[in-house]
Formats: C-alpha cells, structure tokens, sequence
C-alpha cells in the first residue's frame, strides 16, 4: 500500500470535515423564519379614530367569529383523521373517501363563506372613511416570529421570515 502524500491527505481530511457541512448550511424549509409573519397583527388595530364602542364590537364580533372558526378546525381535523384511516384501510371503500373529501370542501366552503360575513359584519360598523382604510389594508401586516408549531425557529427567511398578513386567527 502506498503512502499518501501529506498534500493528499490534507486534502482528504479537508473533503471529509466539509462534505457534511454542506447539509448543515443548506436552506431551511417552511417554519424556520425568525422575522415578520402571521403575528399579533390584527386587521382591525390600525384602523384610525376607533370608538370605544366601535372597538368593543368589533372585539365582541372577533371572539364569537374565533369560537365558529375553531368549530370549523376542530371538524376538519377530524375529517383528516377519518380520511386517513379510509386510504390505509385493507379494502379502501372510494365511495367513503369521497364523501369524506366532499364533506371536508363544505367545511372549507363554510368557513369561507363565515370569513366574508364577519368582514362584512365589521364593515357596518366602520364610518365610510374607516372602512376605505379597512378594504385597502384587509389583511394587515402583523409583525410576529411565525405561526404555531413554527414560532420562533432559528434565523432566516422561512413560513415566518417575510412580511406577512396579521391574521393572527381571526380567519
């Protein structure tokens, strides 16, 4: 066997402490941001010259829009899980799958539906100055590191590292 060269094997260790290296640099995927993303940013905080009494409907309107969304999340997931138990079932029943999968569209069409109807319940509520404010900055810009599981990963643009739309929930 022959010797190698002290260049060569330089070389050698080199490559070998910068191939795994490479992994480590590499970009981060959904979830690892750090920056500005679906925070505490609500559409309705900067909407200028808010009463008292506009804000305290407003607040009243948000809570019970939450409890319907949560409804609606709450029965998606389900629908998730029972889907995923049709497709991995032995004898896979397509007339089951798709009827899960056409009742998991009605949700979503429902909470779609349910999200208009609450901006449009604010809407009433807003004087006509307010509420141009309001339809050009619908979804406002909250300022947040990520939404749920992913708050607050690491550095670096990921699902929460841009400027994102202040939901915060209220969708």
């Amino acid at each position: 066997m022959k010797r190698l060269g002290l260049k060569t094997l330089g070389i050698l260790v080199l490559a070998i402490v910068l191939i795994p290296s490479g992994n480590a640099n590499a970009q981060r995927g959904y979830g690892w941001g750090n920056g500005q993303g679906y925070g505490p940013g609500y559409y309705c905080n900067n909407i200028p010259d808010l009463t008292a009494d506009q804000k305290n409907e407003i607040t009243s309107l948000r809570t019970a829009h939450l409890k319907k969304m949560q409804n609606y999340r709450n029965r998606l997931a389900e629908k998730r899980v029972k889907l995923q138990t049709l497709r991995t079932s032995e004898n896979v029943d397509m007339k089951a799958v798709n009827r899960t999968i056409d009742e998991m569209s009605k949700i979503r069409t429902d909470m779609q539906k349910d999200r208009e109807q609450h901006f449009q319940n604010v809407r009433k509520i807003l004087t006509a100055d307010q509420r141009v404010y309001f339809d050009n900055n619908r979804g406002g810009r909250g300022y947040g590191a990520g939404y749920g599981k992913c708050r607050g990963r690491g550095f670096g643009a990921g699902y929460g590292g841009g400027r994102g739309y202040g939901r915060c929930g209220a969708w």
